[in-house]
Order: C-alpha cells, then sequence, then structure tokens
C-alpha cells in the first residue's frame, strides 16, 4: 500500500458520496469534534511515519475505532465505548508509542495487529459548556507478532473534557495513562483537538489532532512523542441518516523517540450511524 493509493481511495470516496442537506453535514461534523457526543460511528485513526526505523523506511500505523454511545437521559448521563484496534506495518527498528519501549527488532519489517484497547466514558448530563467524561480502559493481548506487542492485558484509566468558544471554534482533550499487568507498559497519552468549522462549506473543518505520549518506562531522551501539524476534513451527509466524514494532514515530530517517524501523514474515514 502507497501512500498515492491512499490518497486516491479518499478522493474516490469523496467523489462517489451524495451529499444532502448541508445543515444535517455540520451538525454530523460538530459530533465527530465531540468524543462524548451520542453517536454511533466506526472511525480510524491512520497515520503513515516517514523516516522510521534504522533504515529510514515508511512504517504504517492503522486504528478501527467504533463507537457506540448509549444515552440515559433518566439517569443523568451518556454511556460511551470505544475500541481501538491497531494494525501496524513497521520496519525494523521503528518506535511507536503503542508498542513496548525500543525500536523493532530484526532486519525485516513486520505487520500484524498490535494489542486493542477497550476503553469507557461515563459523561454526566450538565448545563455547563464544559463536558466532561471519565472511565476505565482494558487492553486485550491480540498481537498476531511479539515485535508488535504492547501492553497485552493492561488496564487504565481516561477522561476528556470538550466544549467550544464559538459557533465556528470547538475544542477537545482526550488524557489517559495505560499500564500493562506485567509493569513492562506504562504511556501517557494526551490528545488535544482544536476545530475551525468553515462557515463558507459545510461540514468542513480545519483541525489540530494528533496524540501527544509520554512513555514513563523509555530510556532517557526517548520519552516523548510529539507531533505539531494541521489536518483538513470534510463531513458528508448521506441517506439514511448517515455519513462519511474523511480528512488528511500532515504532521512533524518535534519531539521524537530514535526510530520514529520525523513526520508523518495522518487521515481519517469515519462512517456515522443513524
Amino acid at each position: 500500500m502507497t501512500t498515492t493509493t491512499i490518497i486516491r481511495g479518499l478522493t474516490l470516496l469523496a467523489l462517489t458520496a451524495t451529499p444532502l442537506a448541508a445543515d444535517d453535514a455540520a451538525e454530523m461534523a460538530r459530533k465527530l469534534q465531540n468524543p462524548l457526543a451520542n453517536i454511533k460511528a466506526v472511525m480510524t485513526d491512520n497515520a503513515i511515519g516517514f523516516n522510521t526505523g534504522t533504515d529510514n523506511g515508511t512504517s504504517y500505523g492503522f486504528q478501527i475505532q467504533p463507537v457506540y454511545a448509549m444515552d440515559f437521559p433518566d439517569k443523568g448521563f451518556t454511556f460511551i465505548p470505544r475500541g481501538v484496534i491497531p494494525i501496524l506495518g513497521l520496519e525494523p527498528g521503528a518506535r511507536v508509542p503503542r508498542i513496548v519501549d525500543g525500536g523493532v527488532p530484526g532486519t525485516d519489517s513486520v505487520w500484524g495487529l498490535g494489542d486493542s484497547i477497550f476503553q469507557t466514558f461515563f459523561a454526566p448530563h450538565t448545563e455547563n459548556k464544559v463536558k466532561w467524561g471519565l472511565g476505565p480502559q482494558l487492553s486485550l493481548p491480540t498481537a498476531t507478532d511479539s515485535r508488535l506487542a504492547g501492553p497485552g492485558w493492561g488496564a487504565g484509566i481516561g477522561g476528556v473534557i470538550t466544549g467550544a468558544f464559538s459557533e465556528e471554534l470547538s475544542y477537545a482533550a482526550l488524557i489517559s495513562n495505560h499500564w500493562s499487568f506485567n509493569d513492562g507498559y506504562n504511556v501517557l497519552t494526551v490528545q488535544p483537538m482544536l476545530y475551525y468549522n468553515i462557515a463558507a462549506v459545510s461540514g468542513m473543518v480545519l483541525s489540530y489532532n494528533a496524540p501527544i505520549s509520554y512513555d514513563w518506562n523509555a530510556s532517557s531522551g526517548n520519552e516523548w512523542t510529539v507531533p505539531l501539524g494541521l489536518t483538513v476534513g470534510r463531513t458528508f451527509a448521506m441517506k439514511g441518516g448517515h455519513g462519511l466524514d474523511l480528512s488528511i494532514g500532515g504532521y512533524y515530530n518535534v519531539v521524537r523517540p530514535d526510530g520514529a517517524a520525523d513526520w508523518q501523514m495522518r487521515f481519517g474515514v469515519t462512517w456515522i450511524f443513524p
């Protein structure tokens, strides 16, 4: 799979989509900007990392994230379960935040599943402009190759805050720390999100949305991964209450561990259910 192939695929999806009401697209876009929204979707959060590992090769990290929010108005909260299923393609010596500290061993690239994480958030209903949610998470040893192993069996806790500065400008942040039960994995993830909704084009958004990570077990100088960049995306309202969201962006890792990508292309494809 090449970068050109991925860009062509995103373009084809956009061209074949059949948009409906502009107001519906804008509403769906704003729901996607809120991690605590009452929404059902299959999201993807994907990155192509350039100049990784010992040979400065290209590595891939694709994440499938099903979300199925359940609202309990009588109880006064929304329950949001979310899965994170990673598919990784890593070069020798490459390093990504969701695998155990150290570059991929060996001299060959490796493809397969990484360890999956199941997240839950309990978000109380509140009249405050700033909404929040909190909940536990559990990881499962789903890695198909030991070189792609992350926490294996493990657990953690995560929190979300979200709100809006104006009709056009909204924000969110997801903060979590995850530990493995064998003490080999301990990673803090902070994912700040800032969205600017372009009023002239319904459903179009400029944003910063990339995870910052700190590996507590990493060797000195290899703890932080900090990307800086920009994403552009658009949400399309489809027939029957469905929706399609496409996004693409570029990020430079201003701080990174040895073997990590110096820059990355990030893209997402999300299908929203009625």
